[in-house]
């Protein structure tokens, strides 16, 4: 007999029925009757009138669609989310590689980016990792990571004489598309307009410049989420 199924809520408004008859028909025998027994049957025709108007309204309002709902047994359990693979998760190892993306020629680079990755990139397929954004001249060291410290993506750019600020704001996404990266709290490290440009650009809290590389996030599990209402859990 399901919560919200009429057959117990028809069961529960004939018991009360029943206990309010009873308690009329015993009432004018009251003398020979326990005062106690008296208070026993208005209080049960109370109860199950009661309990009565409940089932009726959460039928209604599907408050506890089930019996282990309303033990707090939801079966609901918090799973984590799947990091999104990058398109290039499968083909780059550890190390530093040449990054080709679709918006290259638009960058107006000298040359193209090169990318290191940290040493545990691929062992650690459910995280994405934090981003400094190096401009030639720029000095990057620790990427790879170690025991003392994880490591970090790093991307190095060389800025030609048509590349400006505003071309290479669409440089996140692309790198967003290709390896698991933080969508935010990029370090840009560099002292020319461009890398104060970018930086300026970009939406607040994205990047810092030239801050210490200690100072960037952790690498990040993706997070827990609750399955979508109706969803098996």
């Amino acid at each position: 007999m399901t919560l919200t199924g009429l057959p117990l809520i028809a069961l529960v408004a004939a018991a009360a029925a029943a206990a309010a008859t009873l308690t009329v028909v015993l009432w004018p025998r009251g003398r020979r009757l326990r005062p106690l027994t008296r208070a026993t049957g208005v209080l049960l025709t109370e109860s199950l009138l009661v309990a009565t108007v409940g089932l009726i309204v959460n039928r209604h309002e599907d408050f506890y669609p089930s019996w282990s709902a309303l033990r707090g047994d939801t079966g609901t359990v918090a799973v984590a989310e799947r990091a999104r693979a990058g398109s290039l998760d499968v083909r780059v190892r550890s190390g530093t590689f040449t990054w080709r993306p679709p918006d290259l020629a638009a960058w107006h680079l000298a040359a193209p980016p090169t990318v290191t990755l940290p040493r545990d990139y691929r062992d650690r397929p459910g995280v994405t990792f934090p981003v400094v954004l190096a401009f030639s001249g720029t000095k990057v060291t620790g990427a790879q990571g170690d025991q003392s410290r994880p490591g970090f993506v790093a991307v190095t750019v060389s800025p030609g004489p048509g590349t400006t600020a505003a071309a290479l704001l669409s440089l996140p996404g692309e790198l967003e598309r290709d390896l698991r990266v933080a969508a935010s709290g990029w370090d840009v490290l560099g002292r020319s307009p461009v890398a104060a440009g970018f930086v300026a650009g970009a939406p607040a809290g994205f990047a810092v410049l030239n801050q210490p590389v200690d100072a960037l996030p952790p690498a990040l599990a993706a997070p827990l989420r609750l399955p979508a209402s109706g969803a098996p859990s």
